[in-house]
């Protein structure tokens, strides 16, 4: 199979296939620069990929077309214009990649962006040669300047001239950077934790700065902010906490705290439709089948040119953007893994439908937004609005929705019906008689779609002409024939890539305990190795992820802003409450938390209001209860303490343990020892077994 945007491995060549048929191949070298376009016949092609000579590979140049530029840079500029300029032209398949039929359309190119014939040049083999879509025109600014490169020295001052301050400044050389390193690890990776200021300072004393200083001397040392540069270049937070904090601090108090989606088109893949309906059924609970639960919504995919189903999805959650990216990405999903979630085993020739098509035409409140954009963008597909009001422009899938409800009427129960619920004497209210869960309605779904895509045949099919008349116009059977025999757009993209850019995306915080969303903590091998957790931590408090609503336990970070880059972060440990559920039922929990959390508040106020006023009562009782005719000195009142102590000891006792409480044995107990009155010892303790003896007496 050999489909647009392929890159294969050819000797020591890199290709592109850019257009195909079940005749020839149109492909380009992807590391030649003055490359263009080549044909070679099909047959070919796969006589050398069954020698092993043609291996197919992943697109080394995948991040360019995944990576849009930011709003309103320059490089988003240069690639409008070149988009702009081309579009039209490239659509032109395969004409613009024949030399002789190439020639008018790069004229109209040169004519219509006022541009020259190498520029025009360069855009084509930028488009095709990087990945053909939109973001592979944008400007490369990232590739200049070197980054992460350390420049040569040489007599001439690096950086940018001053403008402000005397002199030219030096150059870091090895010397320079040995003064900072001593200094660097003498003040500041210390425990001493002395300030940066001083250990600036430090630099200048070693680098020969004469004390007293003067300002003139101050002209030819190396900067305060070239020190800054070499130790926050060199050094990484993590170091700089283990050694001014000490392992065992930092091991204490800032190590990570974690334990926490038929003529217009040429073949499959030219356009799908998508559209979502609210079932005519009512679903009872999984955990208690006498709770009703509503109705579900609906979601269809449909390939055009087959008018196969090649994406669904069966939820609550209502007909938004939400469950249309969940639709779409079940487009280029393994269907065989998908059935497997609902206990359905099939083959993968039974419902082979994977992959992004050219275009997309849904309802303009469901595919509008940022994660439509990554489609448009990074995967190259052409997204249509239908008008208000206007279903008919999608009625493939519209017409799918009846025959769908219909298939199942006879077998559910609980099934919408027009009469209405009571507002006749005896009526029946269909809602009672639910029975089905919401995996056994969406198992139902399955094999509907399993039904149609393989047994059903399309009675009002308008096959083009050279569609064979003795082809059976069944949905999978349209669908093989079309990608053997005509040139389709569908593309296979990476299915997590789809999908991780398809989920809704917010910010999560950054803390001590993970990555803080929904009041769940999540953690990942890379944030650790950044230091996010870190005690000390000066970087944002904020970043970007995507969070699947169908499941809490794995969220994926965006730390940039590539459409192929992403790191997926567990649930911790201290999160273990949260394990398994979706982000419907973590909302719900929060709710609930909030609302117990409110009204203990409450309580607790009341609470410490109604101490206060008791120890204010106790308080003035005891005030009163002191006698007013007798005020003795200061002196008079603090005499004698420890005999009023151990006097107040015994009368405690005899009121735990009553009158016989005393220290007086019994008449009929002998002692073993000889006791003798002994006078008391005024001799100061020597030893410490003698500090530590019992005494009745505080002294």
């Amino acid at each position: 199979m050999f489909m647009p945007n392929d890159v294969f491995q050819l000797g020591s060549q890199r290709v592109r296939v850019l257009w195909s048929n079940s005749e020839v191949i149109f492909f380009i070298d992807i590391d030649n620069e003055p490359a263009l376009p080549e044909c070679s016949p099909r047959n070919e092609f796969e006589h050398l990929m069954a020698k092993g000579e043609l291996v197919h590979i992943n697109d080394p140049y995948l991040n360019i077309a995944m990576t849009s530029p930011m709003a309103g840079s320059k490089a988003e500029v240069v690639q409008e214009r070149a988009w702009q300029a081309i579009k039209d032209a490239v659509q032109t398949e395969p004409d613009i990649y024949v030399r002789k039929l190439r020639g008018k359309l790069l004229k109209d190119v040169m004519v219509k962006s006022s541009s020259t014939k190498q520029t025009a040049y360069r855009w084509f083999r930028r488009y095709w040669q990087l990945g053909m879509c939109k973001n592979a025109l944008s400007g490369q600014y990232a590739r200049c300047g070197g980054l992460g490169k350390t420049k040569k020295l040489s007599d001439k001052k690096r950086g940018a001239p001053r403008t402000r301050t005397p002199g030219d400044g030096v150059n870091v050389d090895d010397g320079i950077k040995a003064i900072f390193r001593v200094s660097i690890e003498k003040c500041l990776l210390h425990e001493g934790e002395y300030e940066f200021d001083y250990a600036y300072n430090q630099v200048l004393i070693a680098f020969g700065v004469p004390v007293p200083c003067k300002p003139e001397h101050l002209l030819d040392v190396p900067t305060e902010r070239q020190f800054r540069y070499f130790y926050q270049k060199e050094y990484t937070p993590i170091e700089i906490t283990r050694s001014r904090k000490g392992e065992i601090n930092y091991q204490k108090d800032f190590r990570p705290v974690l334990n926490s989606s038929t003529n217009e088109v040429a073949g499959p893949g030219s356009r799908y439709q998508i559209d979502a309906t609210i079932a005519d059924v009512y679903l009872v609970s999984e955990e208690d089948r006498n709770k009703v639960i509503g109705r579900p919504t609906l979601y269809f995919v449909v390939d055009v040119f087959s008018r196969a189903i090649v994406g669904m999805y069966v939820g609550l959650e209502n007909a938004s953007w939400v469950s249309a990216m969940e639709a779409l990405s079940n487009t280029v999903l393994d269907k065989v893994e998908y059935c497997k979630k609902f206990d359905i085993d099939i083959t993968n020739d039974m419902w082979p439908t994977v992959g992004l098509p050219e275009s997309i035409i849904g309802d303009r409140g469901e595919i509008l937004g940022r994660h439509i954009e990554v489609l448009s963008k990074a995967f190259n597909v052409n997204i249509e609005n239908t008008p208000p009001y206007r279903a008919d422009w999608k009625g493939i899938v519209e017409r799918y929705f009846r025959t769908v409800q219909v298939k199942m009427k006879p077998f559910v129960e609980g099934y919408v019906t027009k009469e209405t619920i009571g507002k006749k004497r005896h009526g029946k209210d269909y809602r009672q008689d639910s029975i089905h869960t919401l995996k056994e309605f969406t198992q139902m779904m399955i094999k509907i779609v399993l039904y149609y895509n393989n047994e059903h045949t399309l009675s009002s099919y308008d096959p083009d002409k050279d569609v064979p008349n003795d082809l059976p116009y069944n949905p999978l059977m349209l669908w093989d024939w079309g990608i053997q025999y005509r040139t389709g757009r569908l593309r296979r993209p990476n299915a997590d890539i789809v999908k991780v850019n398809l989920l809704p995306h917010t910010e999560a915080t950054v803390t001590e305990k993970g990555l803080k969303l929904f009041n769940c903590y999540y953690t990942c091998k890379e944030a650790l190795d950044w230091g996010w957790f870190e005690g000390n931590y000066k970087g944002p408090k904020k970043v970007t992820v995507a969070y699947d609503l169908f499941s809490a336990n794995v969220i994926y970070l965006r730390p940039n802003d590539s459409y192929a880059s992403f790191v997926e972060a567990a649930l911790s440990t201290r999160s273990r409450a949260f394990q398994n559920l979706t982000m419907w039922e973590v909302w719900i929990r929060n709710d609930i938390n909030a609302d117990v959390a409110a009204t203990s508040k409450l309580k607790s106020r009341a609470g410490s209001v109604n101490l206060v006023s008791d120890l204010e009562e106790i308080a003035s009782r005891s005030k009163s209860a002191l006698p007013t005719d007798i005020k003795p000195t200061k002196a008079e009142k603090v005499t004698g303490i420890n005999d009023n102590k151990r006097l107040e000891r015994q009368k405690e006792r005899v009121k735990k343990y009553g009158p016989n409480a005393t220290d007086n044995q019994p008449d009929n107990v002998t002692s073993l020892v000889d006791e003798k009155p002994r006078s008391k010892s005024y001799k100061l303790p020597t030893r410490l077994k003698d500090i530590l003896k019992g005494n009745d007496d505080d002294d």
